[in-house]
């Protein structure tokens, strides 16, 4: 009796090996899967101003997703590295403001803001130290000709070096010209 145990057990652990051969055969047979890469205007809101290749040109920065909202008259958009959540860099943009240029000065502007020249009625840029789990941020916000508040933030990694943080300020600022437009 335990001969013919020991044989079925042998049987089904055979019969076993071979329907894992079996599958190992049938998953090599299959193509990999290749993830869809979709521009940065497919996620709404903000998003549509923008795409990858017009912010790497401008900041030298590769991003691979996009994820966007909008409260009240106000849109966003985050672009990221699939690889990790920092760098990243985000677009608000407020659709309409009664605000001109000395009050966007005087109200608007952060208080430890620098006051930038040549874009849209005013604008300002701000350098915050690392925090948290991210390095550096540079912002850059403006009102635009077409009345409506702007804002480009960066957020750098960690391991950011200082360095990093005077190029980014003058990339990003030519960034904030190329999208401000009249037409808003």
């Amino acid at each position: 009796m335990r001969s013919r145990a020991a044989a079925v057990a042998l049987l089904l652990l055979a019969v076993a090996g071979c329907d894992q051969k079996d599958r190992s055969s049938a998953d090599a047979a299959l193509p990999p899967v290749d993830a869809a890469d979709q521009p940065a205007a497919s996620a709404g809101g903000a998003c549509i101003l923008w795409d990858y290749p017009f912010i790497a040109a401008k900041i030298g920065v590769k991003f691979e997703v996009a994820a966007s909202g909008q409260v009240d008259d106000t849109s966003t958009c985050v672009v990221q590295t699939v690889a990790a959540d920092y760098p990243d860099l985000t677009l608000s943009v407020v659709e309409s403001t009664q605000a001109d240029a000395k009050l966007f000065d005087s109200d608007l502007k952060p208080a430890k803001a620098t006051a930038i020249k040549g874009l849209g009625k005013a604008g300002y840029r701000l350098n915050t130290a690392a925090a948290g789990a991210h390095g550096p941020v540079v912002e850059i916000g403006w009102l635009s000709e077409a009345k409506q508040l702007q804002t480009l933030r960066f957020t750098f990694a960690k391991t950011a070096a200082a360095a990093d943080v005077p190029a980014m300020n003058t990339k990003l600022l030519e960034l904030a010209k190329a999208m401000d437009t009249t037409a808003g």
